[in-house]
């Protein structure tokens, strides 16, 4: 069975649909009232929970989004949007989220465009042996496509991931979509292929869709070399270790990223054990007139 977090994508067009608003403190009980009186939506409270019907879901998100709450408010109420004329059950829990959330949702459609399309454009950066100026190998680097043909930006793109919870859906697209674009440019080099760790829960299940890819498009194991990027802090080695096991026993390399920042320290070095590291611009950078860069 395929991982939905991998394989769908949210969505807010909801219509017809009961909403259950729950408000964070009793201080916003009467705001939010005068809020559904003015849209003339009957509405009935109980504790800290407005319910009330809506022809239109992100329509009312988009009306709560011009009220001037503050985001830690934004954050606090929760929304939780189910089918009109069926009983609220656990199935529906799934969709109680924080209107920061919803409203973050709304404003990223582009963003959840690419994604539905796998509109993803691959550029690779050479990487470059020193001694022999030879190609070593490439790093795939992902950008989003647009209707228009405009690019969205790698910050831009794990941004919109972080605020709608599809990093899983993201990091999934851009992997294959390198390994595609590395196999069409017949690339025999090595290619550096990143992920994000957190973005994994058990590699035996959540990667199965890159193996197949790989093998789909002809790369060969040793030719691959993952990658762990510095975008998420990395707290569970435990569980790195085991995606990067994974990997190595199907003959995959490991590398990792920006050495020297963040999450990448020497205890990083000594937890993980990868086959390439690669070092942080900041300690590279005028390292030929920096003696505490060189011994670092």
């Amino acid at each position: 069975m395929e991982c939905k977090r991998c394989t769908t994508l949210p969505q807010i067009h909801f219509t017809d649909v009961m909403v259950c608003l729950t408000v964070p403190t009793h201080h916003h009980v009467a705001p939010i009232g005068q809020f559904l009186d003015t849209l003339g939506t009957g509405y009935t409270f109980e504790e800290d929970t407005f319910l009330f019907h809506a022809a239109s879901f992100a329509d009312i998100v988009r009306e709560l989004e011009q009220m001037g709450l503050s985001g830690i408010e934004k954050q606090d109420i929760r929304l939780l949007p189910y089918p009109a004329g069926e009983p609220l059950s656990f199935r529906h829990l799934k969709h109680r989220k924080s209107l920061l959330y919803w409203t973050d949702l709304a404003l990223a459609a582009s963003f959840l465009d690419i994604l539905g399309n796998a509109r993803i454009e691959v550029r690779f950066q050479p990487i470059v042996e020193a001694r022999t100026e030879m190609i070593f190998g490439y790093e795939g680097l992902s950008r989003g496509v647009l209707p228009d043909g405009s690019r969205m930006m790698p910050d831009e793109l794990f941004s919109h991931a972080r605020k709608t919870d599809t990093m899983f859906f993201l990091d999934r697209v851009c992997r294959e979509s390198v390994i595609a674009a590395a196999a069409a440019r017949q690339i025999t080099e090595k290619v550096f292929i990143n992920f994000i760790p957190t973005s994994i829960y058990d590699p035996d299940k959540c990667l199965k869709t890159t193996d197949a890819a790989l093998r789909r498009h002809g790369l060969h194991p040793e030719q691959i070399v993952f990658e762990v990027v510095e975008t998420e802090y990395i707290e569970d080695f435990k569980h790195l270790n085991h995606i990067l096991d994974y990997y190595r026993a199907k003959g995959y390399a490991t590398a990792l990223d920006d050495m020297g920042s963040g999450y990448a320290t020497t205890d990083s070095l000594l937890n993980l054990k990868p086959n390439y590291l690669k070092v942080d611009m900041d300690i590279v950078r005028d390292v030929d007139r920096d003696l505490h860069k060189q011994q670092i």
